[in-house]
C-alpha cells in the first residue's frame, strides 16, 4: 500500500482502563504523559501542556518562564467518548491547522483508543512534508499515554 502525503494518519491502541479513565487521563493529565522533552515548542524550557478553558478550550504549552503556545482549539468534546481539536503547534491559530480526533470505545476490560490526524490535503506542499514525522511520532506518544492511563 502506498501512503500519500495527504492521507489521514490513524493509530489505534488498547488501554487497560475504562473509557472514562482513559479519556480523563488524555484530556486532564496531558503533562503526565506527553513527551515535552521530545515534542514541544520550548523543549528543555517546557514546563507543562494542558487543555485549558480560555475563551473556549485550547491545548496550551507553557514554558518555565511563562511563555505560552497554543497547539490547538477544541472543536468537539464528548466525555469518555471523543475529543476533536485543531492542531498547529508553533504556528498561529489560522495558519494551516490540521485536526486530531481521539475516540475512546469500551472493549472487554479496557478501551480501544483511536487517534486520527487529518487535514493534510489543506496544507502547502512544504507543510505536508511534516506528515511523515507525525506518522512516526504518534505511536510513541500513544504508548506513553497508555502507560500513564494504566498506572
Amino acid at each position: 500500500m502506498t501512503v500519500t502525503a495527504t492521507e489521514t494518519i490513524r493509530k489505534e491502541i488498547f488501554v487497560d482502563a475504562a473509557p472514562e479513565t482513559a479519556f480523563r487521563v488524555f484530556t486532564e493529565q496531558v503533562s503526565a504523559w506527553w513527551p515535552l522533552d521530545k515534542y514541544s515548542i520550548y523543549l528543555e524550557e517546557a514546563e507543562t501542556v494542558a487543555f485549558e478553558d480560555r475563551d473556549g478550550w485550547r491545548l496550551i504549552e507553557r514554558a518555565k518562564d511563562g511563555r505560552e503556545n497554543v497547539w490547538g482549539e477544541v472543536l468537539e468534546y464528548e466525555v469518555a467518548s471523543r475529543v476533536r481539536f485543531t492542531w498547529h503547534p508553533g504556528r498561529d491559530i489560522g495558519d494551516e491547522p490540521t485536526e486530531v480526533e481521539v475516540t475512546f470505545a469500551a472493549d472487554k476490560d479496557g478501551t480501544i483508543v483511536v487517534l486520527e490526524h487529518s487535514g493534510w490535503e489543506n496544507l502547502s506542499a512544504e507543510r505536508r512534508e511534516g506528515r511523515v514525522g507525525y506518522d512516526n511520532g504518534w505511536p510513541g506518544v500513544l504508548e506513553r499515554f497508555k502507560q500513564s492511563a494504566e498506572s
